[in-house]
């Protein structure tokens, strides 16, 4: 089972700054509050300090929390905030392999149908010339995480053949 905190410890790599980054860039102000909080309580950083530090050295502060479970819902949007912002075409190119509706890479309907696992490795070979493939092993653990059970089941196999080869 893949949580936020393993893909982004064992999936991401060099993409792990630039995930982390994505949060402070793109989440909702008030989630980003909660994170300065958070890391302010735990790392005995005093809150105004914290606020005033730029995006890139609250992703650092963030990568030593990865371990910590209770930073696991931040991790969670960080990894959504980087696909749906810095991956948007290849959430796109996924989605158009597998047919699901969707506006610049972001589902629109909330009942969408998993793909089956044939669907998803069968995406994974067409795409792999046009996308790197860290991103596509990372987007398709994201998927199962953020999706759900039926999303899981189908994606996180090809993310295991893909990690074993």
């Amino acid at each position: 089972m893949w949580t936020a905190r393993t893909i982004i410890k064992q999936l991401a790599g060099d993409l792990r700054r630039p995930i982390l980054s994505a949060f402070w860039q793109y989440a909702e102000p008030d989630s980003r509050r909660i994170a300065e909080g958070e890391l302010a309580r735990t790392l005995h950083y005093r809150p105004q300090k914290l606020r005033k530090l730029p995006a890139d050295k609250k992703a650092g502060l963030l990568a030593t929390r990865l371990n910590a479970p209770e930073y696991e819902q931040i991790f969670e949007l960080a990894l959504m905030q980087y696909l749906t912002h810095d991956r948007k075409e290849m959430l796109g190119a996924f989605l158009d392999e597998w047919k699901i509706p969707h506006e610049d890479g972001t589902i629109e309907d909330d009942e969408v149908t998993a793909p089956s696992i044939d669907q998803v490795r069968a995406a994974a070979k067409a795409l792999e010339s046009r996308f790197e493939a860290d991103e596509v092993i990372l987007y398709l653990a994201t998927a199962g995480l953020l999706m759900g059970e039926d999303w899981a089941a189908t994606t996180w196999p090809i993310v295991e053949e893909l990690t074993s080869t």
